[in-house]
């Protein structure tokens, strides 16, 4: 009787871990993918990535060497690619865009987008923002707040060094 008891609860704890395999295994192959293609389009402007940071959604790189920032980003409907020269850039910053929830006594404000902001020191060149975080495309935040900031903070002391 026990040992049947012991096979019931085994096959139980199999059928429901599953679907936390699969889903693992499917983060792990996206993840390995998003790598793979920013790798690539570093490879096609002649760069190597030597500090990356891949997420489910996008990956980000720099080539320490020749101070070029690669960005790519899958969503539902595209996928975007963004190389920048950071020779080329005068500012970069992080702009959290959100609204205010509740009412007067019990409020809190939501994130709605989180942007990596580039400046270019030419003037006619319009500014990029590569983004991190967008509440349309995305269920919640899952460390984004901390990959953008940690990010904006080796983009800036890049810029203090060129």
């Amino acid at each position: 009787m026990n040992l049947g008891t012991a096979i019931t609860g085994a096959i139980f704890i199999a059928i429901f871990m599953l679907p936390f395999i699969f889903m693992l295994n499917g983060r792990k192959k996206k993840e390995k993918q998003l790598l793979q293609s920013i790798l690539n389009i570093a490879n096609n402007h002649h760069c190597k990535i030597t500090k990356q940071e891949i997420s489910e959604e996008f990956a980000i790189g720099l080539d320490e060497t020749r101070n070029q920032l690669f960005f790519l980003k899958n969503t539902t409907d595209k996928e975007i690619k963004q190389h920048i020269n950071l020779a080329e850039i005068k500012s970069c910053k992080v702009v959290k865009t959100g609204h205010a929830d509740g009412n007067k006594d019990n409020s809190y404000k939501s994130i709605d987008k989180l942007d990596l902001h580039f400046s270019f020191l030419n003037k006619n060149h319009p500014d990029i923002s590569l983004v991190f975080y967008d509440a349309d495309e995305n269920f919640g935040l899952n460390g984004e707040i901390q990959l953008i900031e940690k990010w904006a903070n080796i983009v800036n002391d890049r810029l203090k060094n060129l």
